[in-house]
């Protein structure tokens, strides 16, 4: 069996900071929420970065796992790897899934309005 890592809880937590993020400029960007006090009115300016900044730290995280035999002088079992990241991903994938095929009202719009320019 294999030892996992420690939990980083500063970048576990920079990664969540990332997706509020998103989800702030998301309902900023598309609904009319008035005043906002300054840090959720940065979040909802800044709000496209926490994408990159999301992918970025988990492709580190994520890597970090895929490379760690190294370190120990051992070969990566790919097999292994993607055994487990399709543990990982698999059952909210699926979660979602039947959501949407139950409740078909909570699928996307299917189209989104064209957002105005700001210039």
């Amino acid at each position: 069996m294999t030892q996992s890592a420690p939990r980083s809880h500063g970048l576990d937590t920079l990664r969540s900071l990332a997706i509020l993020s998103v989800m702030v400029f998301h309902v900023y960007t598309f609904h009319d929420v008035g005043s906002l006090p300054w840090i959720v009115e940065f979040a909802a300016q800044m709000g496209w970065m926490g994408v990159d900044l999301f992918f970025v730290l988990s492709g580190y995280l994520i890597g970090s796992q895929l490379l760690r035999p190294y370190r120990r002088n051992e070969r990566p079992r790919l097999w292994g790897f993607y055994r487990n990241r399709l543990y990982r991903v698999l059952p909210a994938y699926l979660v979602v899934l039947a959501t949407y095929i139950v409740l078909p009202v909570w699928r996307e719009s299917p189209s989104l309005p064209p957002r105005a320019n700001a210039s």
